[in-house]
């Protein structure tokens, strides 16, 4: 089992390093003004989303398999935008799980928005933009409804910044080029 200190043993990463990176970046991509009206709203929720992805590591194969059953109180892990839909039709939706539907949606913001380049002609990014919104709305409960109802509320938007993000950032020299 891996310590607290996974990552920032194995790469010199820590939580607040990613996240910061990301909150960076999407400031960048999005500009001064857009960024100073969601920044304490939904901006540093996107972050934490990119931060939390990028700092976990998925066992695809783990996550595909029936036997895969986190609990109520884990955030659940999903391998690809079929997965989500597939669960959404018949698993999601019965459990009421707000937490599971948060889940859902970042996962769609991760697939359908960072990785929308990936994506779009194996999947309708507007589908899973309706998917993705729903998902937020089914979390909004608790302390986390308004948060939740801003990301619904903006879901759309923020799959093309998240979409922008990526195009900012294979152009920058934040990523590892292979030789052609």
């Amino acid at each position: 089992m891996p310590s607290d200190n996974y990552f920032v043993e194995l790469y010199g990463v820590t939580e607040e390093q990613a996240l910061n990176f990301w909150t960076s970046h999407l400031h960048e991509t999005i500009g001064n003004e857009l960024w100073s009206q969601i920044r304490d709203s939904t901006g540093v929720y996107l972050a934490s989303v990119l931060g939390h992805f990028c700092l976990q590591s998925v066992d695809r194969l783990a996550i595909l398999s029936p036997d895969y059953t986190p609990n109520d109180q884990e955030f659940r892990q999903f391998a690809d935008l079929t997965q989500i839909a597939e669960l959404m039709m018949r698993q999601l939706t019965s459990a009421k799980n707000p937490l599971w539907m948060e889940s859902a949606g970042a996962h769609i913001l991760l697939y359908a928005g960072f990785f929308q380049n990936q994506n779009k002609d194996r999947h309708n990014i507007g589908f899973y933009s309706n998917l993705g919104r729903e998902c937020y709305l089914m979390a909004a409960v608790g302390k986390r409804e308004k948060v939740m109802k801003l990301m619904a509320k903006g879901f759309d938007q923020y799959l093309f910044h998240l979409a922008n993000l990526h195009q900012h950032l294979q152009e920058s020299r934040y990523l590892i080029t292979t030789p052609n």
